[in-house]
């Protein structure tokens, strides 16, 4: 893997790149009050479907369409090499020819550009193209995260980590805020929305996973906590009757990040799962290339809703989201989300491989574990480290 180069903070962190507004697997009702107590989840039902989304969905987003297709692009690479090279100036022309949205398109026919021998290539031309890459669609305050080589949680960033998302966005991995709707007010990415703030058991330090903190967990043979047995029936002061999650004394972390799930009052959102895990299996990668998975308890300071894998973005945009499952710091299970395993394999966007990326953080990975899909199978480009269309004959 070849070093990462030196430009690439520097320029990312100085892009002026446009700022724009551009699931998982449960169905999550609003609950009004919840944040009072008990009479949140289990007095008002919070019905969820944990079914995989892998049904045809009514909306299809289309390839953001830039003011340049790549055939436009290729005609203003000939334009700016006319000169005989292609340096850090001529890499900014090309990406504004291609607009504000940058297709996957363009993006081809930038990355062709760069590999091209019909003329001199400077050395910092790629670093630039990857800078630029690295921040499209970004919201302004996540270009000087992205670029200060530090995730939202303030953990420094390995130069292999950046190079995985610095290569996956300069090959068409896109970058999408969770919020987006469609034309008639529907999530296009997931029909969730992401209204939790990074407070409380969802801050970024919290929900963050490196090698790092699952060691730390499992080698914690002091920590204490609630763990999550099962559920019982409760009434309230007025006798009112709902369900509430029935714990018993934990001590020492298990380094686990396993699927939890229920539909009960949660008077400890610390609390650990069934199997002393800190962090449930729903995860997601946002835009500094971090791990996240969401507290095992599934839900957050405000108690409105059960959280799922579009609450991990919280404000910022996301690269990846799915199921991630380790067993004592190992990693025995990665699958990509059915929405998002769909769009890929129809074309419709790339996204990138979060294998790559976890094996760049440095995470222990089980022999034999490759990333299952949740819908259809999209073809995985393992030297652009993006998921993509499938080919057609």
């Amino acid at each position: 893997m070849r070093p990462l180069r030196p430009l690439l903070a520097a320029l990312l962190c100085t892009a002026l790149l446009p700022a724009c507004g551009t699931e998982e697997s449960a169905t999550e009702a609003e609950v009004p009050g919840a944040a009072a107590g008990p009479a949140g989840c289990g007095v008002i039902a919070c019905a969820v479907d944990e079914a995989e989304e892998d049904e045809d969905l009514p909306f299809t987003p289309e390839r953001s369409p830039g003011k340049a297709d790549g055939a436009a692009i290729e005609s203003k690479v000939a334009e700016v090499t006319a000169d005989g090279t292609l340096d850090t100036d001529d890499v900014a022309a090309l990406f504004d020819a291609a607009g504000a949205k940058v297709n996957e398109d363009e993006l081809d026919a930038i990355r062709a550009a760069l590999s091209s021998s019909a003329y001199v290539v400077t050395g910092d031309a790629l670093g630039a193209a990857e800078a630029q890459a690295m921040g499209l669609s970004l919201f302004r305050d996540e270009l000087a995260t992205v670029g200060s080589g530090r995730t939202f949680a303030g953990t420094e960033v390995p130069a292999a980590v950046r190079e995985v998302v610095a290569t996956a966005r300069l090959n068409g991995a896109i970058a999408y805020d969770v919020n987006e709707l469609d034309e008639s007010g529907e999530g296009v990415w997931s029909p969730y929305p992401a209204t939790t703030p990074p407070t409380g058991n969802m801050t970024f330090a919290y929900t963050e996973l490196t090698p790092a903190v699952l060691s730390a967990d499992m080698v914690d043979t002091s920590v204490e906590y609630n763990r999550i047995v099962g559920t019982q029936k409760a009434r309230t002061a007025s006798g009112q009757e709902y369900e509430e999650v029935v714990y018993e004394p934990g001590t020492g972390g298990t380094g686990n990040v396993l699927a939890q799930y229920d539909e009960a009052w949660h008077p400890d959102i610390y609390a650990r799962g069934t199997e002393g895990q800190k962090w449930a299996n729903n995860f997601g990668i946002l835009s500094d290339g971090s791990i996240h998975a969401l507290p095992a308890a599934r839900r957050s300071e405000q108690q409105d809703l059960i959280l799922t894998n579009p609450h991990l973005s919280r404000g910022t945009h996301m690269l990846f989201n799915g199921h991630l499952d380790v067993m004592r710091g190992v990693v025995v299970g990665v699958e990509m989300s059915g929405r998002l395993s769909k769009r890929a394999a129809d074309g419709k966007a790339r996204f990138i491989d979060p294998i790559a990326l976890l094996k760049a953080w440095g995470f222990e990975i089980a022999p034999g574990v490759t990333l299952r899909y949740g819908n259809k199978t999209p073809r995985l480009d393992d030297a652009g480290h993006v998921l993509r269309e499938v080919e057609t004959p």
